[in-house]
Protein backbone atom coordinates (compact mmCIF):
# COMPACT_ATOMS: atom_id res chain seq x y z
CA UNK A 1 0.00 0.00 0.00
CA UNK A 2 1.05 3.32 -1.03
CA UNK A 3 1.31 5.83 1.58
CA UNK A 4 2.42 9.09 -0.06
CA UNK A 5 1.26 12.36 0.30
CA UNK A 6 1.64 12.46 -3.39
CA UNK A 7 -1.74 10.70 -3.71
CA UNK A 8 -3.78 12.55 -2.46
CA UNK A 9 -5.97 14.21 -4.43
CA UNK A 10 -6.80 18.29 -4.14
CA UNK A 11 -10.09 19.64 -3.91
CA UNK A 12 -11.69 21.64 -7.06
CA UNK A 13 -12.15 25.20 -6.83
CA UNK A 14 -16.13 24.33 -7.88
CA UNK A 15 -16.39 22.24 -4.96
CA UNK A 16 -14.94 24.81 -2.75
CA UNK A 17 -17.24 27.61 -4.09
CA UNK A 18 -20.43 24.88 -4.36
CA UNK A 19 -19.55 24.15 -0.02
CA UNK A 20 -19.90 27.49 0.52
CA UNK A 21 -22.69 28.35 -1.00
CA UNK A 22 -24.62 24.98 0.38
CA UNK A 23 -23.18 25.41 3.95
CA UNK A 24 -24.66 28.99 3.39
CA UNK A 25 -28.03 28.07 2.50
CA UNK A 26 -28.27 25.51 4.83
CA UNK A 27 -27.11 27.83 7.66
CA UNK A 28 -29.59 31.01 6.63
CA UNK A 29 -32.28 28.54 6.32
CA UNK A 30 -31.83 27.17 9.59
CA UNK A 31 -31.47 30.33 11.44
CA UNK A 32 -34.32 32.19 9.72
CA UNK A 33 -36.26 28.97 11.13
CA UNK A 34 -35.31 28.26 14.40
CA UNK A 35 -32.95 31.31 15.22
CA UNK A 36 -35.43 34.10 14.04
CA UNK A 37 -38.66 32.31 13.95
CA UNK A 38 -39.37 33.48 10.69
CA UNK A 39 -40.93 31.97 7.73
CA UNK A 40 -40.09 33.00 4.00
CA UNK A 41 -39.78 31.94 1.04
CA UNK A 42 -38.03 29.41 -0.64
CA UNK A 43 -36.55 31.91 -2.78
CA UNK A 44 -34.97 34.26 0.27
CA UNK A 45 -33.66 30.81 1.46
CA UNK A 46 -32.06 29.88 -2.06
CA UNK A 47 -30.57 33.34 -2.37
CA UNK A 48 -26.67 32.34 -1.28
CA UNK A 49 -27.29 29.73 -4.44
CA UNK A 50 -27.04 33.27 -6.94
CA UNK A 51 -23.77 33.63 -6.90
CA UNK A 52 -22.49 30.25 -7.32
CA UNK A 53 -24.48 30.06 -10.17
CA UNK A 54 -22.46 33.38 -10.94
CA UNK A 55 -19.16 31.65 -10.78
CA UNK A 56 -20.29 28.92 -12.63
CA UNK A 57 -20.65 30.98 -16.08
CA UNK A 58 -18.26 33.30 -15.67
CA UNK A 59 -15.22 31.79 -13.68
CA UNK A 60 -13.23 31.03 -17.82
CA UNK A 61 -13.66 34.65 -18.49
CA UNK A 62 -11.98 35.84 -15.27
CA UNK A 63 -8.94 34.23 -15.48
CA UNK A 64 -6.03 35.86 -13.83
CA UNK A 65 -7.99 38.67 -12.35
CA UNK A 66 -8.65 38.93 -8.92
CA UNK A 67 -12.40 37.31 -9.85
CA UNK A 68 -10.85 34.08 -10.47
CA UNK A 69 -10.50 33.67 -7.02
CA UNK A 70 -12.04 31.21 -4.71
CA UNK A 71 -11.88 33.23 -1.94
CA UNK A 72 -13.36 35.96 -3.31
CA UNK A 73 -16.31 34.16 -4.70
CA UNK A 74 -16.68 32.49 -0.87
CA UNK A 75 -16.82 35.78 0.35
CA UNK A 76 -19.02 36.89 -2.17
CA UNK A 77 -21.19 34.21 -0.79
CA UNK A 78 -20.93 35.26 2.91
CA UNK A 79 -21.53 38.32 2.26
CA UNK A 80 -24.55 37.43 0.42
CA UNK A 81 -25.96 35.65 3.17
CA UNK A 82 -25.51 37.53 5.59
CA UNK A 83 -27.47 40.89 3.38
CA UNK A 84 -30.45 38.37 3.01
CA UNK A 85 -29.91 37.90 7.04
CA UNK A 86 -29.70 41.50 7.74
CA UNK A 87 -32.56 42.16 5.37
CA UNK A 88 -35.53 39.41 6.75
CA UNK A 89 -34.24 40.44 10.60
CA UNK A 90 -35.34 43.75 10.40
Amino acid sequence: MDTDTDTELAIPDDLWVALVAAACTIGLSLVLRFGLGQSTSVVVRLVPIAPYFVYLFVKKSVEGSPLAAVRTWAALIVVTTLAVLGYVAL
